[in-house]
């Protein structure tokens, strides 16, 4: 099962900021409790020209983080840079780039729309793998026996991480 979107605020931001955040937070709450993820990754705060932009990306990124803390979700971070170079094999890819290579790991029939949304699958995909390489490094690290062991495991479950961009 596979569900993107793009939040939008629907009243202007200067009325209310403190608005927006609670709903920000219901939305991901309410999410968090539907799908029952294992992991929330988020995109890290970065330098941005625009500094009352970035302040604002900061307050939403603190209401993800909260939410996923309160479920008892853990929340893993992870730069632009890194989920590009992750994904997309280079860390200053392009947004097209991107979603065509999300579109392609994720055998998706579209590209990802917006490109916010496709920025979220990347960050879910990114997730992903480096958690499964630290898992395969410390499996590597145990007995040959715990390594099978959670080998078997990962093939059977399926990840479940809410990502916020």
């Amino acid at each position: 099962m596979l569900r993107l979107g793009a939040l939008r605020p629907v009243a202007p931001l200067a009325t209310a900021v403190n608005r927006h955040l609670c709903d920000i937070h219901s939305l991901i709450a309410g999410l968090i409790h539907e799908f029952q993820p294992r992991a929330v990754a988020i995109e890290s705060v970065f330098t941005a020209l625009n500094v009352k932009a970035a302040l604002r990306l900061a307050e939403v990124r603190g209401v993800a983080l909260l939410a996923a803390a309160q479920a008892g979700v853990p929340a893993f971070s992870y730069s632009p840079r890194e989920v590009k170079a992750t994904v997309a094999g280079y860390g200053h890819a392009g947004k097209e780039q991107v979603q065509q290579m999300v579109r392609a790991l994720l055998s998706m029939t579209e590209t990802p729309e917006p490109a916010d949304a496709a920025d979220a699958l990347a960050l879910a995909l990114c997730h992903i793998q480096i958690a499964e390489s630290k898992a395969r490094l410390g499996a590597s690290l145990s007995s040959e026996g715990a390594t099978v062991t959670a080998r078997r495991r990962n093939r059977t479950s399926t990840p479940r991480i809410l990502s916020v961009r």
